[in-house]
């Protein structure tokens, strides 16, 4: 099987021009008929389609409406039907079998079957550019028992299989799509088995959306069309709600509080939709080789100045890597490193750099200025000079593991293993210090891993895993921050929304204000 080898595009957000009202007209310049929802959001339009190859759970909020997962989350976040109604383990808890709804297509009418799974696993194992690699590292691999059913085989106990398949790592393409030109399905004509089916996309501009009539739960599609339009300037959002422009927005901090006083519904849940910022470190590299640095940095930071700066009060503090309500929350870690830069001071000291230190952070293109500003000030603070540098090329030392000091985001991950495996794991994507881990880490991931997700005693596994990896990482949680949307009151307000996953089922539209 082969596979394009084209560079995954990372795609900075930036502002573009500013957002003309016209009259009833939509963005796009078609007039909208029916229960259509008019999606507005600021920066430029996503660069991957293909959700082998968009790395960042973010970008999914996009692509969920056209591709469905094999599985999805109930309302207690535990793995539930979608595109497969049913799972089973082996005994050994080495393997698992899926079994697919009958009669299922996608939206080109090519059948969802055992065949399209499989073939939709081993690209994303094995495919040059997939951001899904590592995710389905334990996967041996995959066998098509019947038209409805193939059996996951796997490296070793893992319990964490239907977590990994349910939303973002698991939201199925089609076969004859990616065969027929999978750099097409990625850039201009991605097919799913999702709710709404592409009729138009425009790079840079806009994505049209129909109601797909085969989908699994077509019943609970309550909406003909959704368009999203990219490019907006932030600011004029909340008054393209107000003049009927558009009807649902995509929201950052600076205008939440507006829409607010505007008097339009907010939807927004941190414990489901939530990113957290942070500061990743290099334990390879000076100075981060030296222990007592990593402690110095992390005792430097102060959260809650974040919270009040950079997030306007819109969010949280974060001392770990996953916000307060979260399963991997561990009690554990709250208190262990409390902000104190006079220890740090000392410990920078001990470690030679009593005089000073000169270090370059490297600043992610979605790291704002008053963000990386504050975190220059909070280390001056303990006689670190920091010089920032805003690398349009960031993402190659990044993820080439070659930088000292850099600032990141994440939105989460649904497999609570995967969370964890990409911050503190050997290849781990948000692992700055990869290859470094930690031997505690390892026995308890092993040991999450092979425990049942309905065991009485997996979050307590969960837990410690959690722990282990941050005591012992080398990621520094800045702040977290909900995901947040803005919407007109004819938008039903029935959402029930995860990491990267913004869900359609059951929203209704009617007439707005």
């Amino acid at each position: 099987m082969k596979f394009s080898r084209g560079l995954t595009a990372l795609v900075t957000l930036v502002a573009a021009s500013a957002l003309t009202l016209a009259g009833c007209a939509s963005p796009g310049g078609s007039a909208s008929t029916g229960k259509v929802v008019k999606w507005g959001q600021a920066g430029v339009a996503p660069g991957n389609w293909d959700p082998v190859v968009t790395g960042a759970t973010g970008a999914t909020l996009n692509l969920t409406p056209i591709y469905e997962p094999l599985l999805t989350q109930d309302e207690n976040g535990k793995p539930a039907p979608a595109l497969a109604e049913s799972w089973k383990y082996n005994d050994a808890g080495t393997a698992v079998t899926f079994t697919l709804r009958p009669g299922l297509t996608f939206q080109d009418d090519s059948p969802v079957d055992a065949d399209a799974v499989a073939y939709y696993i081993d690209r994303a194992i094995h495919q040059e550019n997939s951001a899904l690699a590592g995710s389905y590292s334990n996967i041996k691999d995959v066998v098509v028992d019947d038209e409805l059913n193939f059996t996951v085989n796997l490296k070793s106990v893992d319990y964490q299989i239907p977590y990994l398949f349910s939303l973002r790592a698991g939201l199925i393409t089609s076969k004859a799509a990616a065969e027929k030109d999978v750099n097409a399905l990625n850039t201009r004509n991605p097919v799913g088995a999702g709710p709404f089916k592409v009729v138009e996309l425009v790079p840079e501009s806009h994505i049209t959306l129909e109601k797909f009539p085969n989908y699994w739960d077509a019943a609970n599609i309550h909406i003909d069309r959704i368009e999203i339009h990219f490019g907006n300037d932030a600011a004029s959002l909340v008054s393209a709600v107000q003049t009927g422009v558009y009807n649902f927005v995509s929201l950052d901090q600076t205008q939440i509080q507006r829409a607010r006083d505007a008097g339009l519904d907010i939807v927004s849940d941190i414990t489901k939709n939530w990113s957290i910022q942070f500061l990743s470190l290099n334990r390879n590299l000076e100075p981060f080789d030296d222990p007592r640095v990593v402690e110095a940095f992390r005792l430097a930071i102060n959260s809650q100045e974040f919270v009040d700066t950079v997030t306007l009060g819109e969010g949280e503090v974060a001392h770990q890597l996953v916000p307060e309500g979260h399963p991997l929350f561990a009690d554990a870690i709250e208190g262990v490193i409390n902000y104190d830069p006079t220890k740090a001071k000392a410990l920078l000291a001990e470690a030679g750099y009593g005089g000073g230190l000169d270090l370059t952070l490297e600043a992610s293109p979605w790291s704002s200025d008053a963000q990386t500003e504050l975190i220059q000030s909070q280390l001056a603070a303990i006689g670190v000079n920091v010089t920032i540098n805003k690398n349009p090329n960031w993402a190659k030392g990044y993820f080439g593991k070659t930088q000292a000091l850099a600032t990141y985001g994440y939105v989460g991950r649904n497999s609570q293993a995967q969370t964890l495996t990409e911050h503190y794991d050997v290849g781990g994507v948000l692992n700055l210090s990869s290859p470094h881990t930690s031997e505690a880490f390892q026995a308890a991931l092993a040991a999450m891993r092979a425990t049942p997700i309905d065991s009485p005693d997996y979050l307590d596994k969960a837990r410690a895993a959690s722990t282990a990896g941050f005591l012992e990482g080398s990621t520094i949680p800045l702040f977290a921050m909900p995901t947040t949307w803005a919407k007109s009151s004819g938008i039903s307000s029935n959402f029930d929304n995860r990491e990267g996953f913004l869900n359609w089922r059951g929203v209704t539209v009617g007439s707005t204000d």
